[in-house]
């Protein structure tokens, strides 16, 4: 029997290869890990949140938002009365959808798990597009990275990491102590638990609400 995986699972796998590959040299002691589940703030729509890629190593915890575009453009439109929206244009083609804003989505867990770890702990997220031929047009967010970028950024961030000293280098008994404590977040939470959380989401009924003006809104 072939079992074909999602392409958000493939792409979540070579980015974690792209990743190993790229840390790997600028650091003695990484962990990886992959699929971190985290409890979201009362109030969310989705009680968890799913973290695609956790990189611990010797200068603090970065995280990963891996996403499957291939052969497209990625652009934003920027409004002063609004969010930016993000948009994907495949390669040969005139017409583009929408898509969800990744820098908010990797923003809104990289704030929850700071509230969850020590404030001495570099904490940092980016949004990895590991698929070929994505192009990013315009000015995009510093997070927001493709396979290209990664060596510079495993440089820049041993580099910055070991300079600033903003934070307190992590040897490797810290390291894995690190680790520890984002299992420990983690708890019981699984993809599975996950997964049913995201569904339960999507089949709720919408409340509806008063009408209300644009402003009441914000």
């Amino acid at each position: 029997m072939t079992i074909v995986l999602p392409q958000s699972a493939v792409a979540a796998s070579l980015g974690v290869q792209q990743l190993a590959t790229a840390f790997s040299p600028a650091f003695s002691h990484l962990r990886i890990l992959r699929n971190l589940i985290i409890p979201m703030p009362s109030g969310c729509a989705v009680p968890t949140a799913r973290i695609d890629a956790v990189i611990v190593c010797e200068t603090g915890v970065y995280l990963f938002e891996i996403k499957a575009w291939r052969n497209a453009f990625v652009y934003r439109k920027k409004s002063d009365e609004a969010p930016p929206r993000w948009f994907l244009r495949l390669h040969g083609c005139t017409r583009a959808r929408e898509v969800k804003d990744p820098a908010w989505q990797g923003g809104r867990k990289t704030t929850q798990l700071r509230s969850l770890l020590p404030d001495d702990l570099r904490l940092q997220y980016f949004v990895l597009l590991p698929c070929e031929g994505v192009e990013l047009e315009g000015v995009m967010p510093a997070a927001v990275i493709t396979q290209q970028d990664l060596p510079y950024i495993a440089r820049l961030v041993r580099n910055n990491g070991r300079t600033a000293r903003t934070y307190p280098l992590l040897d490797a008994q810290a390291v894995d102590r690190t680790v520890q404590r984002l299992l420990e977040i983690q708890g019981g939470l699984s993809l599975e638990t996950h997964a049913q959380n995201c569904r339960e989401r999507i089949e709720r009924p919408a409340v509806a609400w008063p009408a209300v003006n644009a402003m009441g809104l914000q």
